[in-house]
């Protein structure tokens, strides 16, 4: 059984002895307000505790009038104004200076858990002198285009990726390289293509047309630059979950994913077989170049990719952190039991060695039950839940659930863990049937 639904407990992840001086930074002490966030954070306190590490958590001033952090941190250290992609270097002196002098004794790492902070994380890893993939590392893979670029340098099979740079005078869009440079307009992509910002996350912004006649019908933001044209890559779409310990992959487990017709996520499952993933494919062979390639040396790695009908790998997307939607901690740790998946990534930055991969026991997946968008009325379980399984009302009552990508909203999700995929499937599917959820739709944003 997952475990569920309960605060963090301050007695037992709190107080530490007063001898205790070695720190983590933890840079971004914010969630989302997702019960999958919150998990990330409660996973990272415990494992701290554990080690007898105190935390220092640093966030934007603006972000902290809004949320607090989810988890106790011995120190708040808080970067003036609003929320910025990045620190100048007044701001990373000044950050550093008050870490040090409200934080006796030795930082030992820093890290962050959120995808829109390992860019400051790794500026202040930098003057910290801490363990963190370089600046140059992250812009990279935070940006699709000059990602898939550097992958196809290193000789990775990889669609058709460009710019979407403008428009002309009679609103015909303008494209151009990985570098910014113009260049002619692609030739029809067989599948349609993918429209998507160039540095975005999740499925936010995310389009499939099947020509580039339809580009201007997706308003002016999307052809006035800013986001990316990827050709439509046909086959099934997975993740790969693990960490990266001095540049080599430690692959815990893939990740085989549901998508609704806007290819937006509506579902996981792990670990995803090899009838999912042929043996012949050499995964991980294949990522450790990506890795390579591409320059990561550390921290937790969530890494999209294809399977063709042909049973090729097409690699998409890279992150040097947990996966979202539950996908890790949740599921990696109910798949790989006694897996430490915090303590794996804390005694990787510490340099401290690894043990074993705990080797995969179990199966679990999460779904996520969909609605129209509008304020939650009513949340309800028609009958006791299956064993092993759980649900998480993302929203209560009077809150107002938005659509995600503009198609449906997700006001609830259902977990499972049982012995093989097939019963996963079946406590999902009666769990997802015993929730009543009733929604006031609102015109925008619903289906």
């Amino acid at each position: 059984m997952f475990t569920t639904h309960t605060p963090v407990l301050k007695e037992r992840n709190g107080p530490l002895p007063d001898d205790t001086s070695a720190w983590a930074v933890l840079v971004g002490v914010t969630t989302s307000g997702s019960h999958a966030s919150a998990h990330w954070f409660q996973g990272f306190l415990k494992s701290c505790r554990e080690r007898k590490l105190r935390i220092c958590g640093v966030d934007f001033h603006e972000p902290l009038q809004h949320r607090t952090p989810p988890i106790p941190v011995d120190c708040l250290v808080t970067v003036p104004g609003p929320y910025a992609s990045g620190l100048d270097a007044e701001q990373t002196t000044a950050a550093v200076q008050e870490i040090r002098a409200r934080c006796p004794g030795e930082v030992v790492l820093s890290t962050a858990l959120r995808e829109n902070y390992q860019l400051q994380y790794s500026q202040l890893a930098r003057a910290l002198g801490t363990m963190a993939n370089d600046d140059a590392c992250i812009r990279l893979i935070q940006d699709k285009p000059a990602c898939r670029e550097a992958l196809r340098q290193a000789g990775v099979r990889q669609p058709q990726s460009l710019r979407i740079i403008g428009a002309a005078a009679d609103g015909t869009p303008l494209f151009g390289n990985a570098a910014g440079e113009g260049v002619k307009t692609p030739p029809p992509a067989p599948g349609g293509w993918i429209v998507k910002p160039a540095t975005g996350m999740g499925s936010v912004g995310v389009h499939h047309i099947a020509s580039l006649d339809e580009l201007p019908d997706l308003g002016p933001d999307v052809v006035a630059g800013g986001y990316c044209l990827e050709e439509f890559v046909t086959g099934t779409e997975f993740s790969v979950e693990g960490l990266t310990v001095d540049g080599q992959v430690r692959v815990y487990t893939t990740t085989a994913k549901t998508t609704n017709e806007s290819f937006v996520e509506t579902g996981h499952l792990q670990p995803a077989g090899p009838d999912r993933i042929p043996p012949s494919c050499h995964l991980r062979e294949q990522l450790q170049t990506c890795i390579d390639a591409l320059g990561i040396r550390c921290g937790h790695l969530h890494v999209e990719f294809w399977v063709t009908p042909e049973k090729e790998i097409v690699w998409g997307e890279f992150h040097v952190r947990q996966g979202g939607d539950f996908i890790a901690p949740d599921l990696v740790s109910a798949v790989c039991p006694g897996l430490d998946f915090y303590g794996e990534l804390i005694d990787s930055l510490r340099g401290e060695p690894l043990p074993p991969i705990p080797e995969i026991g179990r199966h679990a997946g999460v779904r996520f039950v969909e609605t129209a968008a509008g304020t939650v009325v009513g949340t309800s379980l028609s009958r006791e839940l299956p064993a092993g399984t759980d649900v998480f009302w993302e929203c209560r009552p009077g809150e107002t659930v938005h659509a995600v990508n503009g198609l449906r909203a997700r006001p609830a999700a259902v977990l499972a863990c049982a012995d093989d995929e097939p019963a996963v499937e079946a406590r999902l599917a009666d769990a997802i049937d015993a929730c009543d959820i009733r929604v006031a739709s609102s015109k925008r944003g619903g289906a």
